[in-house]
């Protein structure tokens, strides 16, 4: 079927008027689309401290941590100098501690668990305390104590 060219134009005409409408109304939709995201969106120098800290999240890998076997546990400790000053402690000691402060166990249930009185585990925490304090003790001058 071949047109005349009255018809060719008026099928161009019709084509151009429904590019128009579907340019239009894309156009419609980005606007309000944009508007909707600007909406939400916030710019990253507009947000406080504290929402900016909860943006990322660290990788934690095994390698980072140290660990210590305490019975049947096995306990992490991120920090170098705290695992290095635990690692110098006796293994009694250690274990009190380890037990009471990475696992939030009470001394009676450290008592149980180890087979020992209960001021036996207060007495091993508390000289382990200082002992670890001792260790992990910087003078002014930034250098530490041995």
């Amino acid at each position: 079927m071949k047109l005349s060219p009255s018809q060719m134009k008026t099928v161009r005409h019709q084509f151009d008027s429904l590019c128009r409408k579907v340019l239009r109304e894309e156009s419609r939709n980005y606007k309000k689309q944009f508007a909707r995201r600007a909406e939400k969106e916030v710019n990253l120098s507009e947000l406080s401290e504290t929402e900016l800290s909860l943006l990322y999240v660290m990788d934690e890998y095994p390698s980072d941590s140290t660990f210590f076997d305490v019975l049947d546990y096995r306990v992490a400790v991120k920090d170098d100098r705290l695992a290095e000053a635990l690692a110098a402690l006796p293994s009694k000691k250690r274990d009190v501690l380890l037990l009471s402060y990475f696992l939030d166990m009470s001394d009676t249930e450290i008592a149980e668990k180890l087979k020992v009185v209960g001021s036996t585990i207060h007495r091993r925490r508390t000289s382990s305390l200082k002992e670890l304090k001792l260790r992990l003790e910087v003078k002014e001058d930034g250098q530490e104590t041995e």
